[in-house]
């Protein structure tokens, strides 16, 4: 893996990680659920020092670890997916979905980055536009419902894609 990060890098190109906080919680029916948001209502997790307040930051700060480690902390990440599912498992919900966007929104538009690369502007794809019916569901039933909006094209919740809380439909 160090030689491929270190093609990258050579070549100019960055790091794509894909950061799914609901996965924590599909894997682990103990996983602290307000982990996997971004309101400030989760336990501090600390590690080496810092505390982190939801799972987005931990595995971010995860990936730039591993990338000091062999010398190019300052490599550019993008986040190529992240996302919320709204139906197919009990933590797939719309309520859910909502409340993952807002704060994440609200995070990337105040460029507050995470604590190892604090005010930091991170690059973030939305994963999925729309609900893919035809996608296996062999990792879960929650797998064809990553859309923001459902299959005829209506958005599923109020997102304010600005991040500044104006709440209204996309």
């Amino acid at each position: 893996m160090a030689e491929i990060v270190q093609f990258l890098n050579q070549n100019g190109a960055p790091f794509t990680v894909n950061i799914y906080p609901f996965l924590s919680l599909y894997a682990d029916a103990h996983f602290p659920i307000d982990y996997a948001f971004f309101d400030g209502t989760a336990t501090p997790t600390p590690d080496n020092g810092i505390n982190y307040m939801n799972v987005f930051d931990a595995n971010f700060d995860t990936l730039v670890s591993a990338l000091k480690a062999v010398g190019l902390g300052d490599m550019p990440i993008i986040v190529g997916e992240v996302g919320w599912p709204t139906d197919g498992d009990i933590n797939a919900k719309v309520s859910y979905a909502q409340r993952f966007y807002a704060g994440l929104l609200k995070r990337l538009a105040a460029n507050q980055g995470t604590p190892l690369r604090p005010n930091t502007y991170i690059e973030v794809y939305l994963f999925s536009l729309i609900d893919e019916d035809a996608k296996s569901i062999e990792p879960g039933k929650f797998e064809r419902h990553w859309g923001i909006f459902r299959y005829d094209g209506q958005p599923k919740f109020p997102m304010d894609l600005s991040g500044q809380g104006q709440n209204r439909c996309l």
